[in-house]
């Protein structure tokens, strides 16, 4: 089965774009769901956060999501302050963050600009196959 170019890419974007509303639509749930805790819970702590954050590695990595050596103080300690912060509102730190990743995506996009993509015309396919008679190699379909 040959599909071109053209159709094979629409195909990503298609599944690209379903997957970013996804995504899209779980944020928001989240979001809306961490402010009713917020709400029903308005004097949690920071150790409180830690412990949820704690609990859910542990979790995860018990589940064989995540390995040993992917947990640490670290990574425990820069999640619970992520959240805690973005529960409190604090979202200075966060635009930041998404200020650096247009900027690298923008640089990204102008870096593969520059680059040529050759692609087989449509019968180069069919002139491998006619090969394929005279035995000079294998093709794989």
């Amino acid at each position: 089965m040959q599909i071109s170019l053209d159709q094979f890419l629409s195909a990503i974007m298609a599944r690209v774009d379903n997957l970013e509303a996804t995504i899209d639509d779980l944020r928001l749930r989240t979001n809306i769901a961490m402010r009713l805790v917020k709400i029903m819970a308005p004097d949690f702590t920071r150790d409180d956060v830690k412990k949820a954050v704690e609990d859910e590695l542990e979790i995860t990595m018990n589940a064989g999501l995540m390995e040993e050596n992917e947990r640490g103080e670290e990574i425990t300690d820069r999640l619970t302050d992520n959240i805690y912060d973005w529960l409190q509102g604090d979202v200075s730190e966060l635009k930041e963050r998404m200020d650096e990743y247009r900027k690298k995506m923008q640089e990204a996009m102008e870096a593969e600009k520059s680059k040529v993509i050759d692609v087989a015309p449509a019968g180069f396919v069919n002139q491998l196959g006619q090969e394929r008679g005279s035995k000079k190699g294998k093709i794989l379909f």
